[in-house]
């Protein structure tokens, strides 16, 4: 159990550290300074340095056995998850309608206007021409900006779950 929770520890880490050389590399540090509101740089330097720190504690607890060193490393492990659901929060962008979106926008009328409903001649001829269109196969593609985030807050999960069980065996 010892060795399962290293190994998936080294798995959010690597991860992680992948999508923080890419957020450093590709100006991140720079935008969310220069952006209001945008996230404190201690945020995710924070989230890194606890995982870390708690990953060095869990190799330091598997070659000494200290139960101590497991518990502090789970505690480490447990703020850095809060500190990275924060960062997910706050990174998320939600749905909102801007000014000059609102603007063009019909007004919301009970009964549909005429517009909603014209159809033009060339949409009646094509439909006409072809009544039932052959369905283009649609091929999903994985879009790798969304996987790695994803798997490494299901492999930060699996890294406690796995934590806290060994610890409790020890």
């Amino acid at each position: 159990m010892r060795i399962a929770t290293l190994i998936t520890w080294l798995l959010t880490a690597s991860l992680g550290g992948f999508m923080l050389r890419t957020w450093v590399a590709r100006g991140g540090l720079r935008r969310e300074r220069a952006r209001a509101g945008g996230l404190p740089p201690q945020l995710i330097f924070g989230h890194a340095t606890l995982a870390i720190t708690g990953l060095v504690l869990w190799g330091c607890f598997m070659a000494s056995g200290v139960r101590g060193l497991a518990w502090a490393a789970i505690a480490c492990v447990m703020v850095a998850v809060g500190l990275g659901l924060s960062t997910v929060t706050l990174w998320t962008p939600y749905p909102t309608v801007y000014p000059a979106a609102r603007e063009e926008r019909a007004p919301v009328v009970p009964g549909r206007s005429e517009a909603e409903y014209q159809v033009t001649d060339e949409m009646i001829a094509r439909l006409l021409a072809d009544p039932f269109p052959e369905r283009r196969q649609r091929v999903i593609q994985p879009n790798m900006a969304v996987l790695v985030p994803v798997a490494h807050g299901f492999l930060a999960i699996a890294t406690f779950v796995l934590a806290v069980t060994a610890a409790s065996m020890a």
